[in-house]
């Protein structure tokens, strides 16, 4: 006889795999044609399934862009949480936000983040849904670096809201970069920023 806790996560992972399948397909349509300009039968199309089969798993537009929202920041979490049994956890902020830098060179992501945060501005739930998300990304972030501080034997730091701000704010703003300069270069700047960060995270 099957294992019905079996049966039921099995059911969950297709669930799971639907929903991504679904928000990935989403995404690519809102940044070829915006969120206003891309239909559900488009984002029907480009995920391989029926308009009918994803309102089974999202009721709209903005229920998708609210995922793709939470996504975003559950990958971020995820990955300060990954840094967490570093030794040097301040280094490995730096290290990361780095590599983080060039692997988005491709200006790919940016697109997506634009048009969701212009959304934002005309629509009040999505800008609470990414006010919301922003507030978690930031709460952990300041959290992480008041470890690495810890770690280091360094004081607490009394701006340590507006350092994140600077840290969240340098980081967004060199990856929409390549929207505007495709040809930036990207890893020297990637070196300037990591050693802005150990200056900002260290002293």
């Amino acid at each position: 006889m099957p294992d019905s806790r079996n049966c039921m996560t099995s059911e969950q992972d297709r669930g799971e795999a639907r929903c991504n399948q679904v928000l990935d397909a989403a995404a690519d349509c809102f940044r070829q044609r915006g969120f206003h300009g891309a239909s559900m039968a488009e984002v029907a199309r480009a995920a391989g399934m029926s308009v009918g089969h994803i309102y089974h798993y999202f009721a709209n537009k903005e229920a998708i862009i609210s995922a793709i929202v939470e996504r975003d920041v559950a990958e971020i979490l995820a990955l300060l949480e990954s840094l967490q049994s570093e030794d040097d956890l301040l280094q490995a902020l730096v290290r990361e936000a780095g590599n983080n830098l060039e692997e988005a060179s491709c200006g790919y992501d940016d697109a997506l983040q634009i048009e969701v945060l212009a959304e934002a501005t005309r629509n009040p739930k999505v800008l609470a849904m990414v006010r919301d998300g922003d507030r978690l990304a930031r709460e952990r972030l300041a959290e992480t670096i008041t470890k690495g501080r810890a770690m280091r034997g360094l004081p607490p730091l009394a701006d340590l809201e507006a350092r994140t701000e600077i840290v969240i704010a340098l980081f967004e703003g060199l990856s929409c970069r390549n929207i505007r300069n495709p040809g930036v270069p990207i890893e020297a700047i990637a070196k300037l920023l990591r050693s802005t960060l150990q200056h900002l995270l260290e002293t």
